[in-house]
């Protein structure tokens, strides 16, 4: 089944970047009309210049959304839904470079449970790098870069149940020119919790993303800056 990957270059009318002096790269990107689901955005500025700041467009206002595509009556907060979307692409900049991206991650998730691996900021402890999959049943988002190798779980929590929640928060992380980066999610089985339902943590927006409650779960990508951190002799 062909995932809803609502990406903005493959639904905006026009997009333009200019160069804004040597520090900084302005997008702006509206929209396709008549969708509905993801709003237009005003214009951002992926800061770190032209170079750094194009070599990570492919993560900037990405969406995906794991939509419900059925009903499960054997519990009825839930939803059916394809076990697995992914998008890759793959990563510019300078050969022999590696980067910083900074990015803003807005989910509509449930939560799963990540074995091991580091948490940088224990202020958002649902962010780990690497670590092994603890609870296979319940969905994994995840970013995966192959260079340097790395897995960035954005759902993490200590413990599984039948609940929504939302997540707004920025974390970095390193990107070598031409690497393959992967976004997606994936569930041991075909249930997912469902934010359409109706409960004290349903029917849950991202402000600025959706214009409304959407069934199933979500993801929003936004990429803040971008910096060169090394260059391999």
């Amino acid at each position: 089944m062909i995932s809803r990957i609502q990406l903005a270059r493959l639904r905006f009318c026009w997009s333009r970047c200019i160069r804004r002096g040597t520090t900084s790269l302005l997008c702006v990107t509206v929209l396709a009309c008549g969708h509905g689901k993801v709003r237009s955005v005003k214009a951002t500025q992926i800061r770190g210049g032209e170079e750094p700041g194009q070599a990570a467009l492919g993560l900037d206002r990405f969406f995906l959304h794991d939509e419900c595509t059925g009903e499960y009556p054997p519990q009825p907060d839930t939803c059916l839904h394809a076990q697995r979307h992914e998008h890759s692409f793959k990563f510019g900049g300078k050969a022999g470079t590696a980067y910083q991206v900074d990015l803003r991650i807005r989910g509509i998730f449930e939560p799963t449970t990540i074995i091991g691996g580091d948490t940088p900021d224990p202020a958002h402890p649902y962010f780990k790098v690497g670590g092994t999959i603890g609870t296979q049943d319940w969905s994994q988002w995840r970013i995966e870069v192959s260079q340097p190798r790395q897995t960035f779980w954005l759902n993490h929590y200590p413990s599984v149940a039948h609940k929504i929640y939302k997540e707004d928060f920025e974390v970095s992380i390193i990107v070598a020119a031409g690497a393959t980066v992967v976004i997606g999610v994936n569930d041991g089985n075909d249930r997912q919790i469902d934010n359409g339902k109706t409960g004290p943590d349903r029917k849950q927006i991202l402000d600025g993303v959706t214009d409304r409650a959407l069934s199933g779960q979500m993801l929003r990508i936004d990429v803040v800056r971008v910096k060169s951190r090394q260059t391999r002799g």
